[in-house]
């Protein structure tokens, strides 16, 4: 692709993706969970709920690279990423006001790769959508 480039990636629509991502997410899981379809604990629920980060994460993807046109692999990835980035950010801020305890203390690395890897993969393939619907694409 050649619109792959650093200076082509808009952190403000990067921002802005991964909100609609967190967004759609979480909104698909409270309308499950308020609808009863969404068990307590369950095979069927771990997928109910991956399905839902992954629609979310698709259309955060396909929104920010429709309006950008531009680096749909490096938006993808970069809305992906910034879950880090946010988590990170508010377990320094509030961490252990909860629970009393640090968020990585409890973390299951496995759980935490297979969201990250849903989240990328889900991004990039909303943002290559979204790139190929562009109206226009940056040179």
């Amino acid at each position: 692709m050649h619109s792959e480039h650093l200076q082509n990636v808009k952190l403000g629509w990067v921002f802005f993706g991964w909100f609609v991502a967190l967004s759609v997410s979480s909104s698909l899981v409270l309308v499950l969970i308020s609808s009863g379809f969404l068990p307590r604990s369950s095979t069927a629920s771990d997928l109910l709920v991956a399905a839902s980060v992954a629609i979310g994460w698709f259309l955060g993807g396909f929104f920010t690279c429709y309006r950008t046109a531009a680096a749909p692999i490096l938006h993808g990835s970069a809305i992906a990423l910034f879950t880090f980035v946010a988590w990170f950010i508010l377990n320094l801020v509030l961490g252990g006001l909860t629970t009393g305890l640090d968020a990585w203390e409890q973390i299951n690395i496995r759980g935490a790769t297979i969201a990250l890897l849903i989240q990328g993969v889900a991004a990039i393939a909303g943002s290559w959508v979204g790139y190929r619907y562009a109206p226009v694409r940056v040179p």
